[in-house]
């Protein structure tokens, strides 16, 4: 890292790429970026809105092709940061390295060649504790890039506050609030997409960010699944009714499955996806304490100011655009 040992990253106008643009957290970092005055270049094999190619530039190609990324290297005369939003959205085990690692790999060799002073990755806090595909993809790019000379910065958010409001149209519609177990094994300090925006872009303003890996959640109190259950109930007046389901039930089907994975593709990543759900079932999305062997809500780190009630109020009243949930869901 001796080439940017004098490296001065302080509140300046950048020119930023931003890769996953068109993504749930991209579009809020996007929007951040040119708020504070940035100059945002967006790439992927997705256009963004006809509204925000009037903001912002976008080159159309295939992240996940080197060839494509070799080729526009000498289009983008400066860059001074990359910020990378890419993520598996199947959680596929092909998918995942293809994205997580191969996709990111190719970004990196992009800011490298363009002398970029700064690598930002949306990373995630589960992969405290890999035992899915996508975590172990997601850590084998976190290595590749420490070790790249790089100056970067590893953000690691909790839930994010979409993730958490997938069952509220069925409880408008009279049915239980579902929970894994007896609903308590679980919690997080989840943080909504705009805050989390907030804070990737103060990591390219404050030079106290640089060369970290930062955990981080939205404001507390820690919540379990029991809790967010109540919570909606209670914002929509209506008694609680909680509907418990074992979270074994997910690795005895897995495990059952486990044979055909090996002849289709497509059952394979079933049976991973069931692996997933096992996993979100039984672990928190808290600050993993390795002295204590637990994870610790006190020392998870706050940010923002977007609560999780007052995002269930919007989606009670005005429903999930903007917050779609896509296809992999649990209910």
């Amino acid at each position: 890292m001796t080439a940017y040992m004098n490296l001065d990253i302080s509140y300046k106008f950048k020119t930023v790429i931003v890769a996953g643009a068109t993504g749930y957290i991209g579009q809020y970092v996007c929007k951040t970026l040119v708020s504070r005055g940035h100059r945002v270049i967006t790439i992927g094999r997705s256009t963004p809105p006809a509204q925000d190619a009037l903001i912002y530039r976008n080159i159309n190609v295939e992240v996940c092709s080197r060839a494509d990324i070799e080729v526009i290297k000498g289009s983008i005369p400066r860059i001074d940061v990359v910020i990378s939003c890419l993520g598996s959205r199947s959680g596929g085990r092909q998918d995942s390295w293809l994205v997580e690692l191969d996709a990111n790999k190719n970004l990196l060799s992009l800011a490298q060649s363009g002398h970029a002073e700064q690598f930002v990755l949306l990373s995630a806090i589960c992969v405290q504790k890999p035992r899915l595909e996508f975590q172990f993809a997601k850590l084998a790019f976190e290595e590749v890039l420490v070790a790249s000379g790089m100056p970067f910065t590893i953000v690691r958010p909790t839930a994010y506050f979409k993730s958490l409001a997938g069952q509220i149209e069925n409880v408008k519609a009279g049915k239980p609030f579902c929970v894994f177990d007896n609903g308590t094994r679980t919690a997080c300090k989840p943080i909504s997409g705009r805050d989390l925006a907030l804070f990737m872009c103060d990591c390219i303003e404050l030079p106290e960010k640089l060369n970290k890996i930062l955990p981080i959640g939205g404001p507390g109190p820690s919540v379990s699944l029991k809790e967010q259950g109540e919570m909606i109930f209670r914002l929509i007046d209506k008694p609680c009714r909680i509907r418990q389901i074992p979270s074994g039930a997910f690795s005895v089907i897995g495990t059952l499955m486990a044979p055909l994975g090996f002849f289709s593709q497509r059952l394979s990543d079933k049976q991973e996806f069931l692996r997933i759900a096992h996993y979100y079932a039984t672990e928190s999305m808290l600050f993993w304490d390795r002295d204590a062997k637990r994870y610790s809500a006190e020392k998870t780190p706050e940010y923002g100011s977007d609560t999780l009630e007052s995002f269930y109020k919007q989606v009670i009243n005005s429903g999930l655009k903007g917050h779609e949930l896509g296809e992999q869901k649990f209910f």
